[in-house]
Parts: C-alpha cells; sequence; structure tokens
C-alpha cells in the first residue's frame, strides 16, 4: 500500500523540482503520460473520495531504473509516496505505467481540489514531473446501487458505464465484465467457473469525460 499521506514539508515542495540536476545517468526519467479518476469508494454506511493515478513513464537506463513516485497537491495538504514495492505496475504495448489505486487522506475527507503534481525518480537522481487539476463538482451522480438475488444481478445507475466486479472468498478480483443493461445473469456476465468461484460482487460506474467513478458496496452472491 501507498504510505500515509499527510502534510508536505516546505522543504520537499521546494526540493522535487530541482532535484532532477543531480542525475548522472543517461537522462532523467520522463512523464509522457498521466491517467487518473477520482472515485468514491464505500466504506460502513457512508463513503469516502480517493484517487487513482498511473503515470506512463519512459526512462532511458530502462524502466527499471525509476524507483520513486510522488503524488502531492499543490496545497500542501496532502501527498503520497510509492515504490516499486507499493505501485503497481503494468505494460501495454512498449509503455511501462505505474500508479497506485485508493489514494486517501488520512480522515477519509474530500480531497483538495487543487493542481496536483505527480514526480518520478531514477537511482541516479533524476526527476521528472507533470500535474492535474481536480476541478471543484458541477454536477454530481449518485452511486450505482447492486442486488443480488440468486443468480440475477439487478443495478440502478446513472453513470456512462458499469462494470461488474466479481471476488473470491479471500476478496481477490478474479473478474470484471461490462455491465450493458438494468440486469443480467452472473453466469453469464462471469462465466460459469467464474460466477461459481464468486463469493461477493460489486458494481463500478465510471464517467471517463468527467474522470469520475464510483463503487457500490460487495454484495454476497450467496
Amino acid at each position: 500500500m501507498a504510505s500515509r499521506p499527510g502534510p508536505v514539508p516546505a522543504l520537499l515542495l521546494l526540493l522535487l523540482p530541482l532535484l532532477g540536476l543531480a542525475s548522472c545517468s543517461g537522462g532523467p526519467p520522463e512523464v509522457l503520460r498521466v491517467e487518473w479518476t477520482l472515485e468514491t469508494r464505500p466504506i460502513g454506511n457512508s463513503s469516502y473520495e480517493s484517487l487513482s493515478v498511473f503515470a506512463d513513464v519512459r526512462d532511458p537506463d530502462g524502466p527499471e531504473d525509476v524507483e520513486a513516485m510522488w503524488i502531492l497537491s499543490d496545497t500542501g495538504e496532502c501527498y503520497w509516496s510509492l515504490g516499486a514495492s507499493t505501485w503497481t505496475k503494468r505494460t501495454e504495448g512498449g509503455d511501462t505505467w505505474i500508479g497506485a489505486a485508493d489514494l486517501a487522506i488520512p480522515d477519509r475527507g474530500p480531497l483538495p481540489r487543487a493542481i496536483y503534481r505527480v514526480v518520478v525518480g531514477d537511482l541516479a537522481g533524476g526527476r521528472s514531473e507533470s500535474e492535474f487539476r481536480l476541478e471543484a463538482d458541477t454536477a454530481e451522480k449518485t452511486s450505482p446501487r447492486l442486488a443480488v438475488a440468486g443468480n440475477t444481478i439487478t443495478i440502478d445507475s446513472l453513470w456512462g458505464e458499469n462494470y461488474l466486479l466479481a471476488y473470491d472468498a479471500a476478496g481477490a478480483n478474479i473478474r470484471t465484465a461490462v455491465i450493458g443493461g438494468k440486469t443480467g445473469k452472473l453466469d453469464a456476465l462471469l462465466g460459469t467457473v467464474d460466477a461459481g468461484r464468486a463469493a461477493t460482487v460489486a458494481v463500478y460506474g465510471y464517467d471517463a469525460a468527467a474522470r469520475r467513478g464510483s463503487f457500490t458496496a460487495r454484495v454476497k452472491t450467496r
């Protein structure tokens, strides 16, 4: 998991843009693209906000040379520090993406509407960064609602895209399926084998244009 977010030391804010000057390798890493989503997640009878942030990173010395990633708001109210043991890494074609989901502040309060910087660093001290802005909400969507009755699921959602997430008894995600309508059969959506393995399911609603997403609570399938 990511390290615990908190106030950003003023010295860190000053140093991060400058540390790239220390690089003595073939060159600093480069942040080519940043993909982010503001998400609502259930907690008890309430919900909280979190960020999912991933950066497409290129390093002239190879992807293994990238050792750290920081995500911080320019208001100085929160930051997260990631390393190889805490970030999620995936390769798509020739692109290497690193980042994390479920980045929240300790009290699970609303995230600051501000500019966020994504900074990556390599083993030689090289640094590169990009930024995105989390805007004030103009129109809120309610979270999807999900009901399970035997082999049938029913959803009530205003989100443009909806996905069914299936989890096994240990809580691991075993399948993600697109939900095209209001109802569906578990075995048709997940396949007979994965439907039989699924202990709980949830729905994720997504709005690509707004970069917003929302999860339902997990519901038992049996």
